[in-house]
Parts: structure tokens; C-alpha cells; sequence
């Protein structure tokens, strides 16, 4: 009986012992994660993972969030995410070890996962699947939300129509480490600077180039008194300057490094009115040295991350920063500016233009009064992909073509890799044509015929098919894309031509609710147009809720009727009149238990 109870009291020990040591790494998960260390907070929730918590939806939630956060592993946090949403809360108490829900949050960051690995019509799901969460005040997690559903599209065409580039590598670095990131070239493409991981802390280092190679890369970080805790973020147009971001828990401020005696000196804060309360981080010099260019959240932005601009005054202190406007910046987060060498274009990234997804690099043309052609460029495919891009500094822009510098992530290895835009030749030189024999010309006598009367000119006829959306849904699939994109040829074939946009629902939900869905169902098809170059000024939006039915919501002895319900859930279009063009919508056969009774 003793041996018994000795056996017993031991597993019961050896359980609380046990149970002891999964809290302790979960606690651990939690402060990495805090941190932003991904890294470690996925090995210490992969020990609770692998104890018996496989399971969990909190847990698998933590493991997603920590591989979607990791360069090269974002895909990898799919399965987890899925495990996740299967156990969702709004009432999640996060960083509690009896936690078992994940929040709403698992749905969108599934979504950005398929989204990244191109499972489109998967992500648009999990996005629309989010959405319902939203707090209808949150009007900048509504627009983010809204703008990944737009971008899933994006994705498909940019993919379909990549831009022409040739790849070329600024040359091999002699090894310092294996883990490198934010790398930056100066505007001569002299010199180099970079940001390395080690162990107990994140390095910087800096190559110059020797003739054609590049010198061993220096550890600058005691020069320039780093506690660690500065990331590189530009070098002036020269490399005798550079910009650093200096972060801590709650803010981010940007610091001054200057090439002096062999050395580079301590970082000292740029100070007022640059620097804020709120968070300072990407930042460039313009090629003269006389603005810097900076995003920030300060009070003054547009939402999230916004670009600004602040000039040298005559006593060299920096002026007071002015934000560049709905022209760069939009409700959502515009980081990583740059200046072409030339001063005419500034590069920038961006959540909230016309995205295949997350981040896509931009550029805009500077105007001769300073200010910033309105439509920002996307640089394309594959400059551009499904995931966040927004690392890179331009180099020798002209109207011919460009080049970027791009620091390129494969795994946990970061290559700085140039790209060359190659400009296609509008007038092609003829190859392979035979040489003709030059002929005398001989005057004729023209012989004298009566006019044929000129042929009365046939007028160009288009159908549109209208979109289709799921129950409560106002997001587009790739079927509705690839019938966007026949209307947006049209529109751009005949640019005389306005358009009307109008939105249907079903009968189910009340009239308010699907009167402001169907106003959304128009919009989403008015936002891609916009997105494809459509300009908003041919464009009217209007929502008829379940007012235009043009089937059966119900069978005659009132049972549900789907198939109905799905042919009044669209979106048609009006087209005016024009000369030589005529576009209607197609008719839709209803089929005869459908049709609504006469």
C-alpha cells in the first residue's frame, strides 16, 4: 500500500513538475514575443506546442504569428493558422496560459498567409471571414481589410503581366555573417551599409568598394555607440552620412552618423521638430542634402505611417516637417522613402495604393513646383510580389529606364541584387528584311470614276456579364476580376464612355443592412476600376438593395430558393451611348421556377 502511494504522490509530482516547466516556456513565448524576437518566441511555444498542446487554438495561434513574422517562413504558419481558426473568441485573454480560443486576428493573418502563397480565393474567404469582427468605428482595419481583398486581385494580374527586368549582383562582400538585412548603397555606389544579426546583439557594418570590389565589411557599431538598438536605414547620396532609426518599446527616433578622420562618429539624435513623441522611422536624404524625407504617425498624418518632408534652413536647423499629401500618402502606411540620384522621382512603399498585397514599392514623378504627380507607380512584378516589399534605394533614373538596388531575402540569407528595368522599344528596328530594288516612278494617268458611296460603318458591340457575390460577401473573386479587366479594356478602348455602377442584394437581413451592402458590392467593383487606371470622373455608384430583384428569393410555397437568391446577389452596369461603340448587359436566363410572377 505504501509502495502504492509512493508511486502515486511520484506521478502526481512528476505531472506538477511538468506542468510547471510547459508555463515556463510559455511565459518565455510571451516576452519574446513581446519583443519582437520571433525567433525565440517560436522555439519556446514549439516546447509548449510539442507537449501536449497541438491542439490549442491559442497556441497555434502564437506559432503563426511567429512564423509570419520570420523572412522566408511566412507560408509555414499556414497550418497553424488553420488549427487556430477552427477555435475563434472575440473575449481572448492574450498571454494567459489557460487560454484555449485564438482571437479573430488568426482569420485576417490566415488570409495574408494564402495571400502570400498565392491561394487567392482562399485568402479573400478568411479576409471577408474577418471582416465581420470589425468594429464598425475601426475605419482604418476596415480600409486594410478592404485593400488586401483588392490586392488578391492585383496579385493575379501583376503575375499574369510581369514587367521586364535583368538581374544583375553589385558584386560579392566578403563573408561576415550569414544573416543580413536593411542593406543600403550610397547614390555613387561606393559604399555600403547593412545591418547584421549576432548573437547578443544586431550589428552594423559598412563595406567600401576598392576599384571594382568591395573591402572587407567594418563592424561600426561601438564607433557610432549602438546599444544594439539602431537599425541603418540610408546613407547620403556621398556615404559620408548616415540615417539610423533608434527604437525602444514605446517609440522610434532618427539619428545622424558623419564620416570624419577615418571613422564614423557617435549617432546623435536629429532633435526637434524631426524626432516626436510618436514614431520616426524610415528616413533619406534628398541628393543635394537639403530635405530629408521621413514617415512617421504623428498627429498631422493621414493614418498610420505617412511620409513628410522637412527642408535646411540658412542657420542649418531643420524645418518644420509638412506632410506630402493624399498624393503619397493614404489612410493606411507609407514607409522606406528614397530620391533617385537625380531628384526626380522619390520611391517609396506603401500599404494603401494599388498593392499586390502587404507592401509594394511606388514611384512618383516630382514636379517642377516640388509637389508629386498624384498617381503613384507601381513598380510591378517581380519587383513587387504578393508579399511586403519595401527594402530597396534607386540608382541612375532616367526616361529611358532604371535601375533599383533591392535587398533580396532568400530564408534567413539577405543579397543586395540590382535590377534593371529594360525600357520597351516603341518602334522596333526590323530584322531579317530583304533588300528592294529601286523602282523608276512612271506618272499615270488617273482614269476617271464615278465616287462609291463610303460604307456606313458597322458600330462596335460589347456585352457585359454581370458579378456574382456570395451570401453577405462584397469581395471579388478571380472570376469577377477577369471580367472587371474585359470592362476596363473597353473603357480604356473608348474613353468617351461614363459608367454606371449598381449594387443588388437579396431579401435576406433588413433593408438598411442590405441597402449599405449593396452600396459596398458597387464600391468594390468601382475601387478596382480606380485601381486599373479608370478614373473616378466616369464613374457613378449607386445601391439598389433588394429592391431590383430579378429572380425568386423564395419558391412559390415559400420554401428558400438559393439558386434564386445567388442571381439577385450582383452588381450591373449602365454604359451611355456613344458613337460607334454600343455596350449592354447580357441577358440573364432566369430559369421558369425562378422567374419573378408578372
Amino acid at each position: 500500500m505504501r509502495r502504492l502511494f509512493l508511486f502515486t504522490s511520484f506521478c502526481l509530482l512528476s505531472s506538477l513538475i511538468l506542468a510547471q516547466n510547459v508555463k515556463v516556456d510559455f511565459n518565455d513565448g510571451e516576452f519574446f514575443l513581446a519583443e519582437e524576437d520571433y525567433e525565440e518566441a517560436l522555439y519556446a511555444f514549439g516546447k509548449v506546442h510539442n507537449k501536449g498542446y497541438q491542439d490549442n487554438a491559442y497556441i497555434n495561434y502564437r506559432m503563426g504569428l511567429c512564423l509570419i513574422n520570420i523572412s522566408g517562413r511566412k507560408t509555414e504558419s499556414i497550418p497553424y493558422f488553420e488549427k487556430a481558426v477552427q477555435s475563434i473568441s472575440s473575449n481572448v485573454k492574450e498571454g494567459k496560459f489557460d487560454e484555449e480560443d485564438a482571437p479573430p486576428d488568426a482569420l485576417l493573418y490566415l488570409g495574408n498567409a494564402y495571400r502570400i502563397n498565392m491561394e487567392i480565393d482562399k485568402a479573400i474567404e478568411k479576409y471577408n471571414a474577418f471582416a465581420k469582427y470589425i468594429d464598425p468605428k475601426d475605419v482604418t482595419l476596415q480600409a486594410y481589410v478592404d485593400q488586401q481583398i483588392v490586392s488578391c486581385g492585383n496579385a493575379l494580374v501583376g503575375t499574369a503581366s510581369p514587367v521586364e527586368i535583368s538581374i544583375g549582383n553589385l558584386g560579392q562582400l566578403q563573408e561576415t555573417h550569414s544573416s543580413r538585412y536593411n542593406m543600403q548603397v550610397s547614390g555613387d555606389l561606393q559604399t555600403m551599409a547593412f545591418m547584421g544579426k549576432n548573437p547578443f546583439y544586431n550589428g552594423i557594418y559598412v563595406a567600401v568598394k576598392n576599384g571594382e570590389v568591395w573591402g572587407k565589411p567594418m563592424n561600426i557599431t561601438p564607433s557610432i555607440a549602438s546599444d544594439g538598438n539602431m537599425d541603418v536605414v540610408a546613407l547620403s547620396y556621398d556615404g559620408m552620412m548616415m540615417l539610423l532609426a533608434v527604437t525602444d518599446h514605446f517609440t522610434s527616433n532618427i539619428y545622424l552618423s558623419s564620416y570624419e578622420n577615418r571613422r564614423w562618429n557617435p549617432a546623435v539624435s536629429l532633435g526637434k521638430p524631426i524626432n516626436s513623441k510618436y514614431y520616426e522611422a524610415h528616413a533619406c536624404f534628398s541628393p543635394d542634402g537639403k530635405s530629408i524625407y521621413f514617415s512617421s504617425n504623428r498627429k498631422e498624418s493621414m493614418g498610420g505611417m505617412d511620409i513628410f518632408r522637412s527642408k535646411l534652413k540658412e542657420n542649418g536647423a531643420w524645418g518644420e516637417p509638412v506632410n506630402l499629401g493624399p498624393g503619397i500618402n493614404t489612410i493606411l502606411s507609407e514607409e522606406a522613402p528614397y530620391m533617385s540620384p537625380d531628384g526626380k522621382r522619390l520611391y517609396f512603399s506603401s500599404q494603401g495604393h494599388s498593392t499586390m498585397g502587404g507592401f509594394d514599392a511606388f514611384y512618383s514623378e516630382v514636379l517642377a513646383d516640388g509637389s508629386f504627380h498624384s498617381v503613384p507607380v507601381n513598380l510591378g512584378y517581380p519587383l513587387n510580389t504578393s508579399d511586403d516589399d519595401y527594402t530597396y534605394s534607386p540608382e541612375g533614373v532616367s526616361e529611358e529606364n532604371s535601375s533599383f538596388i533591392f535587398s533580396h531575402g532568400i530564408i534567413e540569407e539577405y543579397d543586395l541584387l540590382k535590377f534593371e528595368m529594360i525600357a520597351r522599344d516603341q518602334s522596333p528596328v526590323p530584322v531579317g528584311l530583304e533588300e528592294v530594288e529601286e523602282v523608276e516612278e512612271v506618272e499615270e494617268v488617273a482614269e476617271v470614276t464615278e465616287p462609291e458611296p463610303e460604307p456606313v460603318a458597322t458600330p462596335e458591340k460589347y456585352y457585359l456579364r454581370p458579378i456574382y457575390f456570395d451570401f453577405d460577401s462584397y469581395s471579388l473573386t478571380s472570376d469577377d476580376i477577369a471580367k472587371l479587366d474585359i470592362l476596363t479594356s473597353i473603357l480604356e478602348k473608348h474613353s468617351i464612355l461614363q459608367i454606371e455602377i449598381t449594387g443588388h442584394t437579396d431579401t435576406k437581413g433588413t433593408i438598411e443592412y442590405n441597402q449599405r451592402l449593396s452600396v459596398n458590392r458597387a464600391k468594390s467593383v468601382y475601387k478596382y476600376l480606380i485601381l486599373n487606371g479608370v478614373s473616378k470622373d466616369r464613374m457613378t455608384v449607386t445601391g439598389m438593395n433588394e429592391s431590383e430583384n430579378v429572380a425568386r428569393n423564395t419558391t412559390r410555397d415559400h420554401r428558400d430558393a438559393p439558386d434564386g437568391r445567388m442571381l439577385n446577389r450582383r452588381v450591373e452596369f449602365k454604359v451611355s451611348l456613344a458613337k460607334g461603340v454600343i455596350v449592354e448587359m447580357e441577358k440573364v436566363e432566369i430559369p421558369q421556377h425562378l422567374k419573378l410572377d408578372e
